[in-house]
């Protein structure tokens, strides 16, 4: 697949526009329960978040799969993901997941792995060690914590950053933000944000947002 063959490059030198936030999207959509569930009881409403996203600029998206999925959630939320039209999709995990290698594994087929909201460096470096070893596909972490970053590469993460929260006023280096929405409106959430090479949205973040950003 061509986006695996050069997707390792742009995430480690190149730019892209990430997407908006999948939770909060499918909540205000009237959504309730266990959000992977919803691939297999609702895929119309988490593909059409998925292309909210594309149609605004998102070349990278992620799986509705952040929380761990079962093998059914998991294969049905990549061929949402892939019916989107997106360029590139990743594997959304929470860094934390203490089946990490398991969730790892039925997303083999994603073009990356996307580990997210790491609460604490020791968490984002075991998270990064597990995926590297599991898989060999490209690995992103984000971290929800200040955290150092450079040991997060040095672990074999191709970009690492911020996902969420803290709204670093200064990244010290972060190859991706993932900001949530701040109480801000996209023209401020977007003049706000701080610079990286991979920027998008997470809680409360639209496709205006990404409009925006874009």
């Amino acid at each position: 697949m061509a986006s695996r063959n050069n997707l390792r490059e742009v995430l480690q030198r190149g730019s892209l526009v990430l997407d908006g936030a999948m939770g909060t999207a499918l909540l205000m959509r009237g959504l309730t329960g266990r959000a992977p569930e919803w691939n297999l009881s609702r895929p119309e409403e988490v593909l059409a978040v998925h292309r909210d996203h594309v149609r605004s600029g998102a070349k990278l998206i992620l799986t509705n799969t952040f929380v761990g999925a079962s093998d059914l959630e998991a294969a049905s939320a990549l061929r949402i993901a892939r019916d989107s039209g997106a360029m590139y999709v990743g594997a959304s995990l929470w860094a934390g997941l203490p089946d990490l290698p398991d969730q790892i594994t039925q997303l083999a087929r994603a073009d990356c792995v996307w580990l997210e909201t790491a609460t604490s460096l020791e968490m984002a470096l075991e998270a990064v060690k597990i995926a590297v070893k599991f898989t060999s596909l490209p690995v992103v972490i984000t971290c929800s914590a200040k955290v150092a970053l450079e040991p997060l590469r040095a672990a074999g993460a191709v970009a690492a950053g911020y996902n969420c929260a803290p709204w670093p006023e200064k990244p010290d280096g972060a190859d991706v933000l993932k900001l949530d929405a701040a109480d801000l409106d996209p023209a401020a959430w977007a003049a706000a944000m701080p610079k990286a090479r991979l920027r998008g949205g997470c809680c409360g973040t639209t496709g205006e947002y990404l409009e925006a950003l874009r």
